[in-house]
C-alpha cells in the first residue's frame, strides 16, 4: 500500500515538472504554426497574414529564447506584409489605408533592419502624398492640397513635384510672393536631380507671371516696380537677353544712366541671335550720352545703325554728337 502511494506521489511530481516543458512544447508550437500560416497566405492575403504574423510574434516574444527562431521569421515578413497590404487598399483607391500601412511599413521595416522594404516604402510614400495632393488641387481644396505637398517633402525633400504643386496652389489663392518662394524652391531642387522637365515648368511659370507684371508696371510708368519683377525674372533664367534689355530701358526711364549701360551690356552677352540689337546699342548710346561719355555713345550709335533706328542713331552721331 505505501508502495503505490509512493509511486503515485513520484507519478505527481514529475507530472508538475514536465507541466511547464509540455506547455512550452505547445506554446512553441503554436507560434510555429501561426508564423506558417502568415507566411503561406502573404501574396493573396496580407492582411490575414498580418494577424498571424503579430500573432506567432507575440507568443515567440513570451518564449524569449525558445520562440527567438520565429520572432526572427515573423519580423523578416512584417514590413513586407504591411507594403503588400498598402498596394490592395491603393488599387482600391483607399489613400488613408494606403498611407496608413505604408506608414507601418516604413516603421517595422526600420525597426526589424528590412532595408530592402524600407527603400521600397521611402520612394512610394512621398509620391502617393504628392499624388493625394493632386487631387485635392484638383478639387480645388488648396490648403489640403498644401498639406500633402508637405508630408511628401517631410518624407524626400529632393523630390521637385511636390514643390511645383505647392507653387500652384498658392497661384490659385492668389499669393503671388509664396508661389515665386516655391517655383524657386521647385528650380533648385530640379537642378539638383536633374529633372529638366520640372526646371523647365517652374521658370516657364515664373517669368511668366514676372514678366507680365512687369510689363503691366512699366506700362503704368511705374518703373520702380518694373525693374523689381524684372529683376526676380533673372533669379531663374539668367540668359535671357531681353529681359536685361527691359531692365536698361527701365533704368533710364529713372535717369539711372550707369545701370542703363550694365544691363544693356548683359542684354547684348545674352542675345543669342535673337535679339535686335539695334535697338540695344541705341539705348546704350543714348546712356552714355546723358554721362557725358560721348566717345562711347558714338561707338554704340555707331552700332545701331541698321532697320528701324538708322536714321535715329545718324542724327544723334550727326547732329547732336558730331562724331568723327
Amino acid at each position: 500500500m505505501k508502495t503505490n502511494k509512493l509511486k503515485l506521489a513520484i507519478i505527481a511530481i514529475a507530472f508538475v515538472f514536465a507541466l511547464p516543458i509540455f506547455s512550452a512544447a505547445q506554446t512553441v508550437k503554436e507560434a510555429v504554426d501561426a508564423y506558417n500560416a502568415g507566411a503561406s497566405v502573404l501574396k493573396d492575403n496580407p492582411e490575414m497574414a498580418l494577424e498571424q504574423l503579430y500573432k506567432a510574434l507575440e507568443i515567440s516574444e513570451e518564449l524569449d529564447y525558445d520562440g527567438q527562431e520565429t520572432r526572427d521569421l515573423a519580423q523578416s515578413l512584417i514590413p513586407r506584409a504591411h507594403q503588400q497590404f498598402a498596394m490592395l487598399l491603393y488599387k482600391e483607391k483607399k489613400m488613408l489605408e494606403t498611407l496608413e500601412q505604408l506608414e507601418k511599413a516604413k516603421e517595422t521595416a526600420t525597426s526589424y533592419g528590412d532595408n530592402g522594404t524600407l527603400a521600397r516604402v521611402e520612394r512610394i510614400i512621398p509620391q502617393l502624398y504628392n499624388q493625394m495632393g493632386n487631387a485635392e488641387y484638383r478639387d480645388e481644396n488648396f490648403e489640403k492640397a498644401i498639406d500633402y505637398y508637405q508630408k511628401a517633402i517631410e518624407v524626400k525633400n529632393n523630390y521637385p513635384d511636390p514643390y511645383l504643386g505647392i507653387a500652384l496652389s498658392y497661384e490659385k489663392q492668389d499669393n503671388a510672393e509664396q508661389m515665386l518662394e516655391y517655383l524657386k524652391k521647385t528650380l533648385d531642387v530640379a537642378n539638383s536631380v536633374n529633372d529638366k522637365n520640372k526646371a523647365e515648368d517652374a521658370v516657364k511659370k515664373a517669368k511668366g507671371y514676372l514678366l507680365r507684371t512687369g510689363d503691366a508696371a512699366q506700362k503704368e510708368k511705374k518703373h520702380a516696380e518694373a525693374i523689381e519683377f524684372f529683376a526676380k525674372s533673372i533669379e531663374f533664367d539668367q540668359t535671357d537677353g531681353s529681359v536685361y534689355f527691359l531692365l536698361a530701358i527701365n533704368y533710364a526711364e529713372l535717369k539711372e544712366w550707369e545701370k542703363a549701360v550694365e544691363y544693356s551690356k548683359l542684354a547684348l552677352e545674352h542675345a543669342n541671335g535673337n535679339l535686335d540689337t539695334a535697338g540695344i546699342y541705341y539705348q546704350m548710346g543714348t546712356a552714355y550720352q546723358n554721362l557725358g561719355k560721348n566717345t562711347e555713345a558714338c561707338d554704340a550709335f555707331s552700332n545701331a545703325l541698321s532697320g528701324s533706328y538708322t536714321a535715329a542713331a545718324e542724327y544723334q552721331m550727326k547732329e547732336v554728337l558730331k562724331c568723327n
